[in-house]
C-alpha cells in the first residue's frame, strides 16, 4: 500500500522533457576531486533534459561519483550551451548505458539555461498551446514551492 502511495508523489524538483527528436551532446570529462582534467569528446544522445540535471546514453561506462564533474555541449534550438554536471545514478536500456546527471551551475549560468531551455521547449519539443499553458502553471508552482503537489490531470 505504502507504495501505491509512493507512486502518486512527484519527487523530481524540476519537469523533465523528453526528447521527440534526437539531440546529441559532446561530453568530457572537466575534473577530478577539484582538479581540472582533459579528455576526449565523446558524442553522447540525450534522452531527457530539465533545468536540474539531463539523462543520456552512451556505450561507455563510467563512474556514479560526486567528486567527477563532466561538461556536456548541446545545441539547443539555436543555442549553443555548455553545461557542468555529476552524474548520480546509472542504469542500462536498448544496449547502452544510461546516466543521469545533476547540474552544477553558476547562478548565472542557470539563468541562461533556463532561458535557452523554454526557448527550445517553446520551439522545437512541443507546438501544442495547451501543453504551454500546463508547462507555465508547472513553472509557476516550482517557484512557489507547490510543484509536488500540482494535479497535471484537471
Amino acid at each position: 500500500m505504502e507504495r501505491e502511495a509512493e507512486k502518486g508523489t512527484n519527487r523530481r524538483e524540476h519537469v523533465r522533457f523528453e526528447m521527440n527528436v534526437p539531440l546529441f551532446a559532446e561530453l568530457s570529462l572537466n575534473s577530478v576531486g577539484g582538479r581540472e582534467m582533459g579528455s576526449r569528446k565523446q558524442r553522447v544522445i540525450i534522452r531527457n533534459v530539465s533545468f536540474g540535471g539531463c539523462c543520456f546514453s552512451t556505450f561507455l561506462r563510467m563512474p556514479v561519483r560526486d567528486d567527477v564533474e563532466w561538461t556536456l555541449k548541446l545545441i539547443l534550438g539555436h543555442y549553443p550551451a555548455t553545461l557542468r554536471g555529476v552524474i548520480v545514478h546509472s542504469g542500462e536500456a536498448d544496449g547502452l548505458f544510461q546516466y543521469g546527471v545533476r547540474w552544477t551551475l553558476t547562478e548565472l549560468e542557470r539563468q541562461t539555461l533556463h532561458y535557452r531551455l523554454n526557448d527550445y521547449v517553446r520551439n522545437v519539443l512541443v507546438r501544442s498551446p495547451h501543453i504551454h499553458t500546463i508547462y507555465k502553471q508547472l513553472t509557476r508552482k516550482y517557484e512557489s514551492g507547490k510543484f509536488k503537489k500540482f494535479d497535471v490531470t484537471s
